[in-house]
């Protein structure tokens, strides 16, 4: 664990809350002028599924490294931080999040710690995580929150009418693949989402998963999905451990991640870690730089 005293790694990324939304921050990158990118804390209907686990050691996690985590997130000055009280009613159980959100080099790491309250949560506990590009042909309120011509798949279908182009890549067979470009919502499974949803339709699998319905096509290799600029000389994606599906909606030019924050015991606190990237680079720089970070911890135990 980091100490306080440790000096913050140097980041041309600054983040700032969304004055006209709330819920909502943006993201800046002084060495890509032009582009601010938006995040959504929460929203729409988690997906769930199996029992509630006994304690944290059923669960298989250790409850002071979330305490760790944040300790070294709220040791670092530039560190953005959000919280979120989420009230127990017909979709969702009681809990407390508190997001941290640290500048680096090559994006922002990131951090979910969650709280249980008396419920605790199943298994599986799949919410969404929003990231947004959208372009300047979109609505007046979404440019606020996020207006990223490099990264925009509407600016670009707009410009050039059909055949659309895809900027969206994810990973499946050790090879980088485009996602469809089209309006309609399209994603894949993660292997522990391949899992998963085998065990929620005893393994009939749906065609279309998630808040948005995304039409789901063969399964990824892991959880980064990401945008690249029209040139491919920039990449700008997203990764959570533990996610389940990946997505990518339109009209608001969005990338989800549905994380699954579940098998946690009532009364307990768990930390789930996740990154932004964004640099200028290659989709192979990227994919290098998500396995130094995240594949040596992938797990697919407990979902």
């Amino acid at each position: 664990m980091l100490s306080c005293t440790a000096l913050a790694q140097e980041s041309p990324i600054e983040i700032e809350r969304v004055k006209v939304r709330e819920g909502f921050a943006t993201i800046r990158n002084r060495e890509h002028a032009g582009n601010h990118i938006g995040y959504r804390f929460f929203e729409h209907t988690p997906m769930s599924h199996g029992d509630v686990p006994l304690s944290a050691q059923e669960a298989g996690f250790d409850p002071k490294h979330a305490s760790e985590l944040e300790r070294e997130y709220e040791c670092d000055p530039h560190t953005f931080t959000y919280e979120q009280l989420i009230k127990e009613d017909a979709r969702w159980s009681k809990q407390h999040w508190r997001f941290y959100m640290k500048p680096v080099e090559d994006g922002v790491e990131l951090c979910l710690v969650v709280e249980t309250f008396g419920e605790g949560l199943p298994a599986y506990y799949g919410v969404q995580q929003c990231f947004r590009m959208s372009g300047e042909g979109n609505i007046g309120w979404r440019k606020e929150v996020a207006c990223t011509p490099a990264f925009s798949e509407y600016d670009l279908w707009e410009k050039e009418g059909t055949p659309r182009t895809s900027l969206t890549y994810v990973i499946r067979d050790g090879v980088w693949r485009s996602l469809p470009a089209g309006k309609e919502t399209v994603g894949a499974r993660t292997p522990s989402g391949l899992a998963v949803d085998l065990l929620r339709t005893n393994g009939a699998l749906q065609e279309q998963v998630g808040p948005y319905d995304a039409q789901m096509l063969e399964p990824i290799d892991c959880p980064l999905i990401t945008r690249t600029d029209e040139k491919g000389e920039w990449v700008c994606g997203i990764c959570w451990e533990r996610t389940s599906h990946v997505t990518a909606h339109h009209p608001a030019d969005c990338l989800h991640a549905v994380v699954n924050i579940g098998n946690m015991p009532p009364f307990s606190k768990r930390a789930f870690r996740g990154k932004i990237y964004w640099f200028k680079g290659s989709k192979e720089t990227l994919a290098e730089h998500y396995a130094s970070d995240f594949q040596p911890r992938d797990s697919l135990r407990g979902y």
